[in-house]
């Protein structure tokens, strides 16, 4: 059985044949269920939510020590949001990776539309430009899918390699698709940025491979993927 098959218990029945239980189906179980789904993704969203954010405030600001000038600490932010989703991904598996996913940019979303004159008003000038806010969203939202992906073909004894691939082919994906969303028909260089910045995404999957390690005893996985 494959690693999302669900364990059920097996009886026999007066004649000798092996039968299935009847399953609960009453309205109030299976809201139980989705609660019970729902308080899962909490944290993970807020986490999500939280290293977005924090990537949208500080892109007006410069990166310390890099030598490019329009390397800015939100897009070092941006790598750590493969780390959230891994995370998600050990502990209960692709699915629940994906609602994450699609809650978080739901939220921030509904932020963006509902909040934006206030967030302006807080921020000024120096947050990224509306064009370059859409393209790094949509090329993070793919990364992300493609992240997803293959952190659940690669999940399994080698447990680095997981985090590792995921990150690495996810950062390669956000860069094909928010620069040219982003930038193209414009004057900025923005090949020479995106291999840049390519180069960054792929030291950080390196690295994020760290605490990945450290966190990975304190987010066991669920019941049916092996312990990986």
């Amino acid at each position: 059985m494959g690693r999302f098959a669900a364990s059920v218990d097996v009886g026999r029945d007066f004649g000798g044949r092996y039968t299935r239980p009847q399953e609960d189906t009453s309205v109030f179980k299976r809201a139980g269920h989705t609660l019970a789904a729902a308080a899962r993704l909490v944290i993970p969203v807020l986490l999500l939510a939280t290293l977005g954010g924090a990537s949208f405030v500080y892109a007006g600001t410069r990166a310390p020590v890099l030598p490019q000038p329009w390397m800015n600490v939100g897009l070092l932010v941006l790598p750590l949001t493969f780390l959230a989703v891994h995370l998600t991904s050990r502990r209960y598996g692709a699915g629940y990776a994906f609602a994450q996913l699609v809650l978080t940019y739901a939220a921030v979303t509904a932020l963006a539309v509902f909040a934006e004159p206030y967030v302006t008003l807080a921020l000024g000038e120096q947050h990224a430009a509306s064009r370059e806010i859409v393209g790094f969203a949509a090329g993070l939202f793919v990364a992300h899918l493609v992240a997803i992906f293959l952190f659940d073909r690669l999940r399994g004894p080698q447990w680095w390699q997981a985090p590792l691939f995921a990150s690495l082919v996810g950062g390669v994906v956000l860069c094909l698709v928010a620069f040219p969303v982003s930038y193209l028909g414009t004057d900025i260089d923005w090949t020479g940025r995106m291999l840049d910045y390519m180069a960054v995404t792929s030291i950080a999957a390196v690295l994020l491979v760290i605490p990945y390690w450290v966190f990975r005893p304190l987010v066991p996985p669920r019941s049916g993927f092996g312990g990986y």
